[in-house]
């Protein structure tokens, strides 16, 4: 019986790593990738140096050039498509992962019309302000099935990874707005016994972006979420 079991549950867990294995590549690719910067890190240590610490003048000229240098960075990430429709884009951007995904909007509450929206990027979730304007929801498939439609089904998949001071990037309306994380966590969702997001992360007076999706990646069980709060924000 034990013997059964136990290749039973071999069985599960291939099966269970090959139907999510979207998500799982992007997980290891990322913790690998992650350990082989810190292992350069630390055998490249540069030497310390002595650095002259520069005067008002230059520190105030750095600070006016720094928008430019920022927008550029950002603008690398678009291809030239997109740069010719920038005015346009209701784009959201991740550098940490180097992931980006249209942003789309879904007027009411309509569970089939979401998951269909999903198929084409993150979806704007109905009754939340849209970017900049207030309080903001954004919801991402951390995980699906091979054989299911769409080109982001794991694109939250990394979501979780994300820490304190990292930057995200939304493109909407004009306009470059650079959130900040804030705060992470994970929870129960309220339609299974636990708690609304708005419980979660009280709605503040301030333009706040909660980023979330399934936890952990392949499960339906819980929700993780991210809040970023608006840092600032450029024209484009």
């Amino acid at each position: 019986m034990k013997f059964f079991f136990t290749i039973f549950i071999i069985i599960f867990l291939v099966l269970f790593c090959l139907f999510n294995g979207l998500a799982f590549g992007d997980l290891v690719e990322y913790k690998a990738s992650s350990f082989y910067n810190a292992l350069s890190k630390e055998i490249s240590t540069p030497p310390e140096l002595t650095l002259t610490p520069l005067n008002e003048e230059e520190t105030e000229k750095n600070d006016l050039e720094n928008p430019k240098t920022k927008k550029e960075e950002i603008l690398a990430y678009l291809s030239e498509e997109e740069i010719k429709n920038k005015e346009n884009l209701q784009l959201l951007i991740l550098p940490k992962f180097k992931i980006k995904a249209p942003i789309k909007k879904v007027d009411q509450f309509n569970e089939s019309l979401i998951y269909q929206k999903l198929k084409e990027g993150v979806v704007l979730f109905p009754g939340t302000a849209e970017p900049g304007k207030g309080y903001s929801i954004i919801i991402g498939h951390s995980s699906q099935y091979p054989w299911q439609e769409g080109n982001y089904k794991s694109v939250f998949s990394l979501l979780n990874e994300l820490s304190q001071e990292d930057e995200i990037y939304v493109l909407w309306q004009g306009k470059i707005l650079i959130y900040k994380v804030e705060e992470k966590k994970i929870f129960l969702p309220f339609h299974k016994g636990g708690q609304t997001t708005e419980e979660i992360f009280p709605i503040e007076n301030k333009p706040i972006l909660i980023l979330q999706s399934c936890w952990p990646a392949g499960v339906d069980q819980k929700r993780v979420a991210i809040k970023t709060l608006l840092a600032s924000e450029i024209d484009l």
